[in-house]
């Protein structure tokens, strides 16, 4: 085995060994015979990579690439592999590739493949340390295996080494963290399936990278932000969405009926849409059984060709009756997904079973796998997405997405078990089961050209998340949420568990999907508050399920505050002390927001943390509003301290005390002005704060301003001639005034001091 050694101090190279070097603004390179260094400019963090083989021979040399830019190489032959070093210009993330031989006469078949072994040393206690993963945090003394990164951390400082696969065209990346002797090891695997070489070629497998970072949570950003560039990925607008699915007891069908979608479209343009709710979305229970053979697989109904007679004009009716009410129709299916008991299927459009030697069928309910690297399983994927696509279906939710690569469905997945992949084969071995699977999402995207496509559910088997990636606008992260309707305690935090963990991908790469949130009467009014308070301040993707009509209107209004969903990036302050962050920070140039969250449902949770850790700066006061107490606070400086009862949580707008009147809180969302407040300006010369808010028609709309001693607010002007407004109240060194105005708009407000 070769040792790649990641130092802080370079040694000095030896005339006894051949040596090459590299360097960037953020660390340089050197290689010493059997020793390859990284070095950062500051720090005192050691890494040590073992690549399979015996090293033949390592060169340096000046590279440059298209989307990467210029930058600094060095190239290793190892074992019949070649991994390179890339250092780019301005990129605080060493890159490594390997290319892997045939290593002989024959074609040689790869199923899984260990890139490299790593041991870290970051030159504090071992013991204080954390690790993030898929599978959350974890002191890194008992880590757990994972996906696609992980994360090695100082709680403290945040300092820390983040390591992560940029791509996955072609096998799941693994990440192994161990912990033995004193020492943190990390093992980076790919998974293929299959990966065959044929005899004296080589292939190109995926690349992972590494770097140093003061504050671990923000190298995740950055890695999310590299994604990104690595995939090309440019984002849709966020959509807000209603799904028929969590409501079946008010509908009696997953997909709710033709005449009660009517009813809810109907209701929600009027009450909703004026808010941001913008789709309309069928779950399954839409689709009638073709060619009912007496016998189906478990599960859904996988044909997705006529209807129920839930819906007695078809889909494509109740698409158009959806886009008349101003929403975009939405509809669920599993593209991937046939049964091998019904003669819908032709057999030669399946993966095979290695065991049997027929079609492959995943045994829980995910069906069998329609094979994207066949002829006949192209042509069948193509015809059924065309299908739904001319039903002017144009945001769709794509279910059992692991199936389209013959894998298990082990929901609920989260950390790495040993298993990714069935023992299957597929049509075409020269390519791995990835590049067959994203094949197929390639085909769903050329089909549905002009869609959002929201991926489901991460959790049946995690090659549905990173070798998604650009592949999706948005993925259900965690599982079904259905019990928190009942008030289940689990449920009701578990959607802000699995895409609190994933903060840094929302936005970024794709939108986080928790799962709905709910606010019906069965639902306790702590735990909605706690939903919706979440959702709204994490900016992660919106959804509700439910017939709006039969809500209580404060059980409505809880919905309301929570529309649209903010585009702002989110931060969980304590992720690295916390296994459940109970902080989270999101503001702009104007208006900070913190969301507290008690994860426990029945003990209180004292929170007491320093401003300074938060981002803010210990040494001045800021403002304080709590918008479920709506109540002003008063001033906070040196650090937050608050008792939160069991299930409940705080959702405080904070600013910088001024020395003349501010907005410090709206009335229109839980996120206090970050949605609404468009500008605001104070003259002080004429003594007026000044603002232009979006509003929706007949919502009364609370300014909250907080003044100095000694200032009064006298009079009101608004732009909208039609609204009306309240008398001005002033207590102490708050004003409030409510605007109702006349229509849906921005809203030019002015009030004189």
């Amino acid at each position: 085995m070769k040792a790649l050694t990641i130092l802080l101090l370079l040694s000095a190279a030896s005339a006894a060994h051949a040596s090459a070097t590299l360097q960037n603004e953020f660390m340089s390179a050197s290689r010493k015979g059997e020793i390859i260094t990284l070095t950062t400019l500051a720090g005192t963090q050691r890494l040590t990579i073992d690549l399979p083989g015996l090293i033949q021979n390592a060169q340096a040399s000046s590279f440059k690439d298209a989307r990467w830019g210029a930058g600094n190489r060095l190239t290793v032959r190892h074992g019949d592999s070649t991994t390179t070093l890339t250092l780019y210009d301005g990129n605080p993330f060493a890159h490594f590739e390997t290319r892997v031989g045939s290593g002989g006469e024959d074609a040689r078949d790869i199923n899984k493949l260990i890139i490299a072994k790593m041991e870290l040393d970051l030159g504090i206690d071992p013991h204080k340390l954390v690790t993030l993963g898929t599978g959350g945090r974890y002191e890194a003394n008992s880590p757990t295996d994972g996906y696609a990164y992980s994360v090695l951390a100082d709680p403290e400082t945040r300092n820390g080494v983040v390591c992560g696969w940029l791509t996955q065209y072609r096998g799941v990346g693994l990440m192994l963290p161990t912990f033995n002797n004193g020492k943190h090891g990390l093992e980076t695997q790919l998974d293929f399936g299959l990966m065959r070489v044929q005899p004296g070629q080589t292939r190109e497998t995926d690349i992972l990278v590494v770097g140093f970072f003061d504050d671990a949570r923000l190298g995740l950003e950055n890695y999310a932000e590299n994604i990104a560039k690595a995939y090309d990925i440019k984002l849709p607008p966020k959509p807000n969405v209603y799904c028929t699915w969590y409501h079946r007891q008010q509908t009696g069908s997953g997909a709710s009926t033709e005449k009660m979608i009517a009813e809810n479209a109907a209701f929600a343009k009027e009450h909703l849409k004026p808010f941001g709710l913008d789709v309309l979305q069928i779950d399954d229970n839409w689709q009638a059984l073709e060619n009912d053979p007496g016998k189906k697989n478990k599960g859904p109904n996988k044909t997705f060709i006529s209807t129920t007679p839930h819906f007695p004009s078809g889909m494509a009716k109740t698409a158009d009756t959806i886009e008349q009410a101003g929403f975009t129709p939405g509809i669920w299916f599993m593209p991937f997904a046939g049964d091998t008991n019904n003669p819908t299927f032709d057999p030669a459009i399946f993966a095979t079973d290695k065991t049997t030697g027929k079609p492959f069928e995943e045994k829980r309910w995910s069906g069998a796998t329609i094979d994207a690297s066949s002829p006949q399983g192209e042509a069948f994927l193509r015809e059924r997405f065309k299908r739904i696509h001319d039903w002017d279906f144009r945001y769709i939710k794509v279910d059992g997405l692991h199936v389209g690569a013959p894998s298990p469905n082990i929901y609920v997945n989260r950390t790495y078990k040993g298993k990714v992949f069935a023992d299957a084969e597929i049509h075409d071995n020269n390519m791995t089961f990835i590049e067959a699977y994203r094949k197929g999402l390639g085909i769903l995207r050329e089909e549905f050209p002009d869609t959002f496509i929201l991926g489901c559910a991460a959790t049946q088997n995690y090659l549905s998340l990173a070798p998604v990636f650009g592949k999706v606008d948005a993925m259900r992260v965690g599982p079904d949420n259905g019990g928190a309707v009942k008030g289940n305690w689990k449920q009701t935090i578990d959607g802000a568990d699995f895409a609190g963990n994933f903060w840094f991908l929302n936005n970024r790469v794709w939108y986080n999907d928790p799962d709905p949130i709910y606010v019906r009467e069965s639902v306790p009014l702590c735990n909605a508050r706690w939903m919706a308070s979440w959702l709204a301040v994490s900016g992660a993707m919106h959804t509700t399920s439910v017939q709006y009509g039969l809500l209580a209107p404060e059980r409505l209004d809880i919905i309301k505050r929570t529309l649209p969903a903010h585009n702002l990036n989110t931060l969980p302050v304590d992720i690295l002390e916390n296994k459940h962050p109970q902080i989270w920070k999101v503001a702009n140039d104007r208006l900070c927001l913190l969301g507290l969250f008690n994860w426990n449902e029945k003990e209180e949770a004292e929170i007491s943390y320093p401003l300074e850790r938060i981002g803010l700066d210990s040494s001045k006061s800021y403002d304080a509003f709590d918008f479920w107490e709506n109540k002003y606070l008063g001033t906070v400086k040196g650090s937050l301290s608050t008792t939160l009862a069991g299930a409940h949580c705080q959702v405080l707008a904070l600013r910088e005390t001024a020395d003349h009147p501010q907005l410090l809180s709206t009335s229109r969302h839980i996120t206090q002005g970050l949605t609404d407040v468009v500008s605001e300006t104070w003259n002080a010369k004429a003594k007026t704060l000044s603002g232009t808010s979006q509003v929706v028609a007949g919502d009364p709309y609370e300014l909250r301003i907080t003044c100095p001693d000694g200032c009064k607010a006298k009079k009101i002007e608004v732009s909208d001639n039609a609204a009306t407004t309240s008398n001005i109240e002033q207590s102490g060194n708050l004003v409030r005034v409510i605007i109702t105005p006349s229509n849906t708009r921005r809203l030019d407000w002015k009030i004189v001091f």
